[in-house]
Parts: C-alpha cells; structure tokens; sequence
C-alpha cells in the first residue's frame, strides 16, 4: 500500500502543499522576470499605406528592400470583429482593437464651406477649411458599439489631439465611380476629424491606360507634404494605386494585373527613395503598412501582410510586441500602441502593445520563411486534425467491439486495436515535435505523421512490459514534451498542427486549449500509472501535478488561465479521491477557496511584476475600465464560440464518441468497471478526474469542445487498453457469443 513516507506531517494537507507550492514558484518566476520599462522620445511619424501586397511582392523594388532590410519587419495579423474586410483592417489600425467598419460608415472629404454645415448638421462640431472629416462618423461609432469587441474608432487621432498633436492624411484609392478612402479611420479623432489632408481627385492624374483612368500623382503628394510637414505631427499617406488594380482585377487579362502591379510598385518605390531621404534627414519615423492582403494571398490562405518600420530604435531585424510574443509576427492591434508610445501620449480603448526591434540577420529571407512556415501550418491543420479525430472516433468504435467481443477474429482484432491505441496516444506528441522535420508539402507532412507515430507505437507496443508500463511510457513522454518546450519559450507548440493560428489570432503564445486538454489528460494517466507501480510518493504526485499547473497558468508561460482552472479543480479532485475521501460541501469550498488564491496570485504576478502582461491582465484592465458590460461582452464572446465550434467542429463528434462510449462500457460487459476499480485504483480515479477536467473545460474555455475532446482522448485510449487487456484474460469464442447474446 503506498503511504505519505516521508512527508507525513502534511497527511491531512496535501492541498495545501499543492498550493503553497504554487504560490512560491509563481512568485519566483515572478521576480526573475520582472523588468521596467523603456521611455520614448516625441517625433514625427509619417505612415506610407500600401495595400494588398506581400514581402515576396517587394522583391526587385530598392527602395522598399533597403528601408525593410534597414527597419525591422513582421507579418501582421489583420484579422478584424466579425468577417474579414479590407475596411474593416484599416479601422482596427486607428482604433488600436478588431474594430467594425463599412465602407459607407468610413467616407472622407476636405472641409469647405458646405461640409462645414453638412458636418455641423449630422455631429454639432464645428469644423474648419483645410481640415479633411469623415461625415458618416455616427454610422460607424454604431456599428461599432454593436460590434463583437465593443471597439471606438479613432483612438490613435483622439489621443494625439488630446495632447495638443496634428494629424494629416493624404491620398486615395478611388474608382470610377465610388469612393475609397478608409486612411481617415487611421488618422482620425472619435469626432472624425483629421487637421489636415487632400484625400480629393487632386492629388490623382488622368491615365487611360490605368485600369480605372487615373492614378495616384505621387508629384503632388509631395507638394501637400512640403505644406504641412511642419505642422502635422502624424501623417497618413494613401499610396492608393494597388488597391485599384486589385478592384478592377475582373477587367485585367492576367498580364496585365501583373504589369500594372508591377508599374505601380515601381512607382511607389521611387515615391518611397525620396520620403526616405525626408525622413532621415529630419529624424522621422517611417512606417509602411499594408492593411489588407490581395485576393490571390488569400485564395493560398496568405493572410498576413507586411509591416516595416524604420527609424530610431528599429534596427535591421524583426518587430515584436507583447501582443504576440513572437518575433517577427504582430497584429495590426498594434500600430496605434506603437504610434501612441512613440508620441509619449497615452489613449484609452487601444488593446495592442508597443512594437519593438529585435536584431535578425537576414530579415527579408527570414520573414519569407517564417510567412511559409505559418502559411503551412495553416493549410495543413485543418485537414490533419480532422483526419486524426477521424480516426479516433474509429479506433474507439473497434475498441468497443473488440472488449464486447473480444474472441472476433481469433483474437487478432485485439493486438491490432492496442497498437492503435498507443499509436492515438502518440499522436499529439508527434505533432509537437514535426516542425524540427521543417516540412513544406501536404504529403511530406501526413507521410511522416504516420511513420513516426506508427514507430512509436510498434516499439511501445512490443516491449516486454505490462499494461500500465505502456501507458505509463505514452502518457509520460507526452506531457514531458508539452511542459518542456513551454518552459524553453513554446517554440514548437507555436508550429504545431494541434498548436494555435496566428493567422486566426485566437492566441500566439502559451498553451492554446488543444495542447492544454492533452498536457491535462496526459499527466493525470502519468502519474496514475507511477503510482499503480508504486514508484511515486502521493507527496510528490502533488507537486509534480502543482508544476503543470503552475507551467499552464503562469502568465510568463502557459498563460492559459481557463487552463489552470481547469487543471487545478481536476487536480485537486484527484488528490483528493486518490486520498479515500468523498467530494462533500467542505472539499467543494476549499478547492473554491484555493481556486480563488490561485487565480489572485495569477494576475498580481502578471499585473504588478512581468513587463509582458498576458492577455489575463489586459482583460482585467479592461475589465475595471468598461465595467459589467465589458465582462458581459467577454462572457458572450465566449458563449457565442462555444456555440459556433460545438455546431462545426469535428471534435464534437470526437467527445460525442466518448460520451457513448463511456456510457456502453458502463453498462456492458457486465462486472468488468468493478474489477478494473480493484485492480487500477489510481488509473480508474484518473480516469474520473478527467471527466472533470473535461466538463471544466468545456464551461471555462472559450473553445471548451476542443479541451474537453483532446483531454478525454488519454481517458478513453487509456480505458479501452486496460478492458482489452481485461477481457484478452477470457476472451474467446464461447464469451463472445453470450455477449451477443445479452446486448
């Protein structure tokens, strides 16, 4: 029988070590990693827009490949609230959060006479020649005040007039016979004002040959640059031409999409040599933003544009900010941070985080290679997650056979099913470590899943140990892995086909719920099995379970706090049940109370002592500045995904799967929970600890079905080996047909 050893002072205490534990080891991390912060020095920012294109666009172009390979650059996450927009994208870069925005909520036009009284009319403001304001600015604080993220247009241009800062935006991507102009949602105020500006055909000359009969006059760009340049402190210029082009993309042959493209990124190119030599000689910061991506980058799943920034503090090399926590990747959340953060100016509403430069040799080459890379994984994700919960649902169907049944096939069905087993089990493992393979193709990708994991699973499978040593061999190596490449920065969790998206943006750091189901599962059957051995002490099984806690939840690691809670209420009925006691009213209220500690000392670790905040802290911020309707908004966001993925996702089904399964093995054959409750006492609490874990994670996770689905695998593999195992020991013929009998 195994005992407390050594630490049976703390017999009646063992939630308590679980959390003092906790506690100090946050607090460690905590101090390690604190670090202030760096001030900003006042300049001039000048912003060149230029929309729908990619880096592998930029090659041949000097003047864009020298400010990129001068400046440091990332591939930005554009994604908006709700559907994708190109409009959409331009309003997020001035508010500073996944906004809304049509193109009739987001309309620009120079001050006159007649807009002075039109504007007057619609928002009571007075407004003065030479100003450019955005008339339907109420249309757009409404579908914004309606939108999923609660964002307010504006942020960048509000804070900078707050603080006594001139705002200016030129340019246009006009049709024919319709207006584009959304670069005043980057530089405007709340109100829609923006000081200075030509947004007007003015700055566009007639060309026949141009696809839509007038493009940009970048000559008389730099005319209105020279006129206010000392007086606008931020300055938006709309490049305009590649967006026009990419409208009337359904009138071009594909050579001439390409030549036009081209001329007009070559004219660009030109524009950009002589507003580079303007902003060093007068110390400015140059950033180049592309919005929004081109039809044809999104065709291929290429979602992520462009960001280059060059100048002071912006060596050559990658940006990075505490939205992401990647170099090289940002989200466009970002810009109005960055921008705000540079002016010393401080805004309200703005979610992203200050861009900083990181050294990174070859960055042009390494961006392309990191834009691949995500590229990939993200095309690839989809049709391997499904393949797999595919095959997890069929390897559960035979699993269920084969224990009802277990003398079908002369008993063959049964060796085959636990070698599937164990390759299901490695399953995750494996796709955690694919990325060192560095894969490029779809089938270089599913060809190496299968031979690794059928490897693993022959080698795990044919060696010369019982039951729970291979489990124990599965679930140990698997939760080794995750909690280990957390701890070393997560770098292959983020390339992962089970990791997360930057492209989707749901999350870029930490552990995603997918690799959080599997860390949780995977333990809990590790360290059932050590104990069925008798080779760890339930001292250290508490600490051991405290440290997954721990690298889950710490903000500076795992950061997934839907995951600690998870992980500390499964763990905490674990330890409790493996201690003989029944989960009563007193139990409930100390692992409430524990929780509550546990979160507290979560958030002033991540508020008060790490100078990357998660995206814990900024919900609580957000939290006290918005009030109940801000937590109501995040609550319903939640609901809402729940909803969605619990209607579309395929790991629906695989918990379906479970569920029933679970249920028929209750019930059929008759006796065998009971024998396998005696036999793996600790197993079979792990097993009732993840249902926990799985019902936890599906109420506290903003994509529950998915934590609920991946932890229940190790569950459900888990189960079905060891009734295998059980029935093998009397399986045939004769028993097969009385359980058909009785079914």
């Amino acid at each position: 029988m195994i005992g407390w050893g050594r630490c049976s002072p703390l017999k009646s205490k063992i939630i308590t070590v679980f959390v003092l534990t906790l506690i100090f080891f946050v607090l460690l991390l905590s101090f390690v990693q604190a670090s202030s912060g760096s001030s900003s020095v006042n300049k001039k920012i000048l912003m060149i827009v230029i929309d729908r294109v990619s880096f592998e666009d930029f090659e041949g172009y000097s003047a864009i490949a020298d400010i990129a390979r001068n400046g440091s650059i990332a591939l930005m996450n554009n994604r908006p609230s709700g559907s994708y927009s190109a409009c959409k994208s331009y309003v997020g870069i001035g508010s500073g959060n996944r906004a809304e925005g049509t193109p009739s909520a987001v309309t620009a036009v120079q001050v006159d006479e007649d807009i002075r009284e039109v504007f007057f009319g619609r928002t009571g403001i007075r407004v003065s020649d030479g100003m450019v304001v955005n008339p339907d600015i109420n249309r757009l604080i409404v579908q914004n005040e309606k939108g999923e993220y609660g964002a307010v247009a504006g942020n960048i241009g509000e804070a900078l007039r707050s603080s006594g800062y001139k705002t200016a935006v030129i340019g246009n991507g006009d049709l024919d016979k319709s207006e584009i102009r959304w670069a005043v949602s980057i530089a405007m105020d709340r109100k829609g004002r923006v000081d200075y500006g030509r947004v007007d055909d003015g700055i566009l000359e007639k060309d026949k040959t141009f696809p839509t009969g007038q493009r940009t006059d970048y000559a008389s760009i730099e005319s209105y640059l020279d006129a206010i340049e000392s007086k606008a402190d931020f300055i938006v210029i709309e490049t305009g031409d590649l967006t026009r082009i990419e409208e009337s993309r359904d009138l071009l042959s594909a050579d001439m999409y390409s030549y036009h493209r081209s001329t007009a990124l070559g004219r660009i190119d030109a524009f950009l040599s002589e507003i580079r030599e303007r902003a060093d000689k007068n110390g400015w910061l140059l950033m180049i933003v592309t919005p929004y991506p081109s039809n044809s980058s999104i065709a291929r799943g290429d979602r992520l544009t462009p960001l280059i920034v060059y100048g002071e503090g912006y060596p050559g090399g990658f940006l990075v900010s505490a939205t992401t926590r990647r170099e090289g990747i940002v989200g466009n959340v970002d810009i109005a941070a960055t921008v705000l953060r540079y002016m010393n100016v401080s805004g309200e509403g703005v979610v992203g985080r200050p861009l900083k430069g990181v050294d990174m040799p070859n960055n042009i080459d390494r961006i392309k290679e990191l834009n691949t890379r995500v590229v990939n994984t993200s095309n690839y994700r989809y049709p391997v997650l499904r393949d797999y919960a595919i095959i997890v649902i069929g390897i559960i169907i035979l699993g269920l056979i084969t224990v009802l049944y277990p003398g079908i096939l002369g008993g063959k069905l049964k060796e085959f099913e636990k070698a599937m087993i164990i390759a299901v089990m490695f399953f995750p493992a494996v796709l955690l470590v694919l990325p060192l393979l560095n894969l490029n193709t779809l089938a270089s990708t599913g060809i190496s899943i299968i031979v690794i994991v059928l490897t693993l699973a022959i080698l795990v499978y044919a060696a010369p140990t019982g039951t729970n040593k291979k489990i124990l061999i599965v679930s140990s190596v698997t939760s080794a892995a995750v909690l280990l490449d957390i701890v070393f920065g997560g770098h292959l969790i983020k390339n992962s086909l089970l990791g997360y998206d930057p492209i989707i943006g749901a999350r870029y750091y930490g552990i995603g719920n997918e690799y959080m189901g599997v860390v949780t599962g995977s333990a809990l059957v590790a360290v059932s099995s050590y104990l069925e051995d008798r080779k760890l002490n339930l001292c250290f099984a508490a600490m051991f379970l405290s440290l997954v806690l721990l690298i889950v939840g710490y903000p500076g690691l795992g950061a997934n706090v839907g995951g600690a809670i998870t992980c500390f209420c499964a763990f905490s009925f674990y330890l409790i049940r493996v201690r003989g006691k029944r989960i009563g009213i007193k139990q409930a209220l100390f692992v409430f109370l524990g929780l509550l500690v546990l979160v507290a000392v979560f958030i002033i670790a991540d508020m008060v002592f790490l100078e990357n905040h998660s995206h814990l802290a900024l919900a609580i911020q957000d939290s006290l500045n918005g009030g109940p309707a801000h937590i109501i908004g995040i609550i319903n966001r939640k609901l809402a995904m729940n909803i969605k993925l619990l209607r579309y996702t395929i790991w629906t089904k695989v918990l379906v799967a479970v569920i029933a399964a679970t249920g028929i093995l209750f019930y059929r054959p008759v006796g065998i929970f009971k024998k396998v409750f005696s036999r793996y006492p600790y197993l079979t609490k792990a097993w009732s600890s993840i249902v926990v874990a799985a019902a936890v994670g599906m109420a506290v996770n903003d994509s529950g079905v998915v934590t609920s689905a991946t932890s229940s695998i190790f569950f459900m593999m888990s189960m079905l080996y060891v009734f295998i195992e059980e029935r093998g020991e009397k399986g045939g013929a004769k028993e097969a047909s009385q359980n058909l009998n009785g079914l």
